[in-house]
This record gives C-alpha cells, sequence and structure tokens, in this order.
C-alpha cells in the first residue's frame, strides 16, 4: 500500500507533504496511488502518524490526501479511528524523541506490504523488487518447508532480513533496535445453532452484500473475475445486486472441462447481464523458463497463470475498470471440523499424500530433517484464512503493477466468521452458498456433482513439452547448490511428469520449479 525509505534519525525532523508524497528530512514515504485508496497526515507535539488505507462508503470522494495539524486529544481520537479501520490499511506511527517508529498494518491483507531495517534506515515496500538490489540470503529453513509443500505464512520469508508484516502484526524500530510482533490469535470459531427465527440463507446474503458494498465504487470501474466455479458466481452474483452491465473476466481452458465451462460462464453471464470477457489459456501459456527475463520484476511470489491473467487485467484498464472483485477465500469459507465426518473428493486426500512424498524425495536428508521440524515462525491464526492471505501475497503486488486494486469479499472477516460458525448441515457441500446461487442463477447452473473448472492438465501437458529444455536448465540448480535438493531427483521427477502427466508428481515439481525460479532472481 505504499513504498518508504527511512533514516532513523530523520525522525526528529517535522514531517511534510510534497507533490503526493511525505517528506521526513531525507527520508521518503510514497502512499500507492489509486482512486480506492487515501493516505492521512496528522501531526501534534512531539509525534505524528501517516496511513494509507482503503475507502469507505462515507469518505468524500475528492479527498485523497489529508494533513492535519492537532491537539493532543484529537490525536488520539484520529488514532484510535485509523487503528480500527474496518477496510485494510496500513499505518506508520513516529515519536520524534528517540526517533522511533512503529509500523502496524490491518486485518484483510490486500496488498502485503514487506519491511527491512539495517544500519539505522527502514525499508517498506508491497514490491519485493525494491529489496533485491542489495545481496540477500536464502532461509534455508523457509525454503525446506515450502519445498515439503508446507503452508507456511510468516513473518520470515525466503530471504532473510526481509519480513513480510502479516495482519494486524507490529514492527518496531529505534536506532539500534528492531523488533517484530505479531497479534494475538483470533479466537476459535465452532459450530453453533443460529439465533431463533434467522436462517443461514438470508444472514449469508447480508453479510455478503455488506462487503460488496463497503466500499465506494461505480460500476464502470469494476472487474469480476468468473472462471466458471462457485466462488466467482457467488461475488458476481453479489455484485449484480447493486450495479448493472458488470465486466467480467476470465480464462477459458482447454481439454473435458472446457465445454462445462464455456456453458456455465454463458449461464451466468446472461442472468446476471455481465459484459463477459474470456482469453484462451492456449493463447496465453504459463511461462516456465527458469531465467529472469529482462524487464521482468523479481518476486516472492510467482502467479503460474500471470500470463493470461495480464492479459484481462491490461484489458479492465484499458476500459477503465481499475478495482478487481475476485472469489479468493471460497474455498476457505466452510470447513469441516475434526469431530465431522469430511466430504470425499474422488482421491483428493490420496493425491495430496502423494504429491508431498514426491516433494520429499527432492529433499537432501538435511532439507528433509528441517522440513519435518516443528515450526516456531508461523503467524497466529487470523480472522481471515491463512490460505487466502498467502493467494492475497501471491497476486497483490502484480495487480497493483497492472494498475488495479484488489477486492476479495469472500474473505471478509465478518463472512468467515458466521461461515465457519454454521451448523454442519449449512456448510456441508457449501450449501448455504449453493442456496444463494440457486435463488440468483436458477438450479440448473451448479447441480451437485457439477464438473468443474481446473488447471490441474495445463501444467503437465505443458512441461512434458518443454522437458528438454528444463533439463537443460536444471543442469545448473540454484537449490542443489544450496545444499536443499538433490538435482539427480529433480530430473528423475522432471521426468516422470514428462511421461506420466500425473498430477501429484507435477504438484511437487511445480512448487520446486517455483522455488528455483525465485532463488535464481534472488541470487
Amino acid at each position: 500500500m505504499l513504498k518508504a525509505h527511512i533514516v532513523l534519525s530523520d525522525l526528529s525532523h517535522h514531517a511534510e507533504w510534497r507533490d503526493g508524497l511525505i517528506t521526513v528530512g531525507k527520508s521518503r514515504i510514497t502512499p500507492h496511488a489509486h482512486p480506492m485508496l487515501e493516505a492521512l497526515l496528522v501531526r501534534t507535539q512531539g509525534q505524528w502518524f501517516m496511513t494509507v488505507r482503503e475507502r469507505r462508503v462515507a469518505t468524500a470522494p475528492d479527498k485523497t490526501i489529508a494533513c492535519r495539524d492537532v491537539d493532543t486529544e484529537q490525536f488520539s481520537r484520529l488514532y484510535q479511528e485509523c487503528a480500527l479501520w474496518p477496510l485494510d490499511y496500513l499505518m506508520i506511527e513516529v515519536a520524534q524523541a528517540g526517533c522511533r517508529m512503529r509500523v502496524r498494518t490491518g486485518v484483510l491483507g490486500s496488498v502485503p506490504v514487506y519491511c527491512h531495517a539495517r544500519n539505522d534506515e527502514v525499508t517498506l515496500s508491497w514490491d519485493f523488487a525494491d529489496f533485491a538490489a542489495h545481496p540477500l540470503a536464502i532461509d534455508t529453513e523457509i525454503a525446506s518447508h515450502r519445498l515439503a509443500l508446507h503452508t507456511v505464512y510468516s513473518a520470515r520469508q525466503l530471504c532473510v532480513g526481509v519480513n513480510l508484516l502479516t495482519e494486524r502484526a507490529s514492527f518496531y524500530v529505534e536506532p539500534g533496535k528492531a523488533s517484530y510482533r505479531y497479534p494475538a490469535p483470533a479466537p476459535d470459531t465452532i459450530p453453533s445453532p443460529l439465533p431463533q427465527g434467522r436462517d443461514a440463507l438470508t444472514a449469508f446474503s447480508e453479510l455478503l452484500h455488506q462487503a460488496v458494498s463497503v466500499r465506494p465504487i461505480a460500476a464502470d470501474r469494476i472487474s469480476v473475475e468468473l472462471s466458471g466455479g462457485m466462488d466467482s458466481a457467488t461475488v458476481a452474483s453479489a455484485m449484480a445486486t447493486f450495479h448493472q452491465r458488470i465486466a467480467s473476466k476470465g480464462i477459458l481452458l482447454d481439454g473435458d472441462v472446457r465445454q462445462p465451462q464455456i456453458q456455465r460462464r454463458q449461464l451466468i453471464a446472461n442472468r446476471l447481464n455481465l459484459s463477459d470477457e474470456t482469453v484462451e489459456i492456449t493463447a496465453f501459456p504459463p511461462s516456465l523458463d527458469l531465467q529472469r527475463q529482462p524487464g521482468q520484476a523479481r518476486g516472492l511470489y510467482w502467479e503460474y497463470y500471470l500470463e493470461a491473467c495480464a492479459a484481462l487485467w491490461d484489458s479492465s484498464l484499458a476500459q477503465g475498470r481499475d478495482v478487481l472483485f475476485t472469489g479468493i477465500g471460497g474455498d476457505e469459507l466452510f470447513p469441516a471440523y475434526a469431530d465431522e465426518t469430511q466430504e470425499k473428493n474422488g482421491k483428493e486426500p490420496g493425491w495430496r499424500d502423494d504429491a508431498r512424498h514426491c516433494a520429499e524425495q527432492l529433499l537432501t536428508p538435511r532439507a528433509l530433517s528441517v522440513a519435518r521440524s516443528l515450526r516456531s515462525f508461523d503467524a497466529p491464526t487470523s480472522p481471515v484464512p491463512v490460505t487466502a492471505l498467502l493467494a492475497h501475497a501471491c497476486r497483490g503486488p502484480d495487480l497493483l503493477r497492472h494498475g488495479l486494486w484488489p477486492v476479495n469479499p469472500l474473505s471478509d472477516p465478518s463472512l468467515v466468521a458466521f461461515c465457519h460458525r454454521l451448523p454442519r448441515d449449512d456448510r456441508q457441500g457449501r450449501e448455504v452458498m449453493r442456496q444463494y446461487l440457486h435463488a440468483r442463477l436458477g438450479s440448473e447452473v451448479f447441480p451437485r456433482g457439477y464438473t468443474k473448472e481446473t488447471f490441474a492438465q495445463v501444467l503437465p501437458e505443458l512441461i512434458s513439452r518443454q522437458a528438454e529444455t528444463l533439463a537443460t536448465q536444471l543442469r545448473d540448480c540454484a537449490l542443489a547448490d544450496l545444499g536443499l535438493v538433490d538435482q539427480r531427483a529433480a530430473l528423475r521427477l522432471l521426468n516422470t511428469v514428462a511421461t506420466t502427466r500425473a498430477q501429484a508428481p507435477t504438484a511437487a515439481l511445480a512448487s520446486f520449479l517455483w522455488l528455483e525460479r525465485c532463488v535464481r532472481q534472488i541470487n
């Protein structure tokens, strides 16, 4: 949400707005410029804070930047208002005496910010490329867990010293010192009966509609991702409640899922009166090249389908649509608890176990020992599920580079908490979401057992066609040089995927190739 380079000794100076950024001595804080965001600088005797945050409906449309000089009482009131802001935000607080500062973040994690403190200088940025100009060391413990297909949401990242500001976290800095503090864990949720006279569908609809309408957005600035699945269709249906002729964007897949996906998209677009646009995955295949291309942004996260997504994002921006609504978070809305019989979905649990086994076969004994150790660095339980936060982190920076601001209504904490507490019958099979969609689209769009869209066959086919090139590039393996991966095992796994196109080894190989590419970008 911002970029900043701050020399701590500068914090004794007065903070000023100049040409869209805050200057403090020679230090600079630059809020990300987007109509969905507003920035505020509040100063009082001896201290100041600034925040960049998402706009709410009540925000004046022309209020982009504000600077206020206030007394102590007003300062405290404005500070509390910003700290409790219900949408995404980032805040920097400064005490001029002692040149101390704290950076804190909101709960949504729409676009994460990274931080690095060195030699009494602090760098903050949503773009990891801003840290890659200097030599960085790889955190081999983090890398080992990622190679083993473990889900890791943590302040610690792939590069030593570059921390992710996780949701609700705080980063404290003063001359000679820096510390990171996680928030208290979010309360556990357990299923509970709905209040008497309250039905699940009505409450779900109200919370969803609140999540999509809280920001001041005109219909001609909105795009909605539409894959053909239930999550994106739910968001599109909710948006159509408030706006006419919304633009929907999606990637058309190939193979057996293609025709069902096309038919569902057509039904959804017709019944919601969407202006629908698609691109073919075959026209924008994922890049498997392990070498960083000229002009390519360095990053800790890499979206395999960025090429096709970018084509749609550029189209949206060309149409003046700079806000993208997504279905991220839908997979996490309806968990099964330990005392419940979880629905089986084909061979998915076994497939995941097989993928982890394939991934572990890549690791050296040292890396495998680390990957099997208990972790002590994970962020605490959050109001937004971890996998949704990781999806935000993966895609957010690329969206900002393309001029778009992401909105993920199904990750809204109030909606998440409600759905997690629903009785089993309302959660199982996404029952309440299914009822919502049936009421708006008809029961035939998402019948039980419908053929789901999936990217599962895209990478196996692509890897098979490019196996020789990948094998050549893997003769020099950065992860092997770090002592984390057995290079011969990596080549064997590549051959397995090329000959079998099986899903489990593909998942392990794709994760390895992603991390190999990241390490090459960094070193």
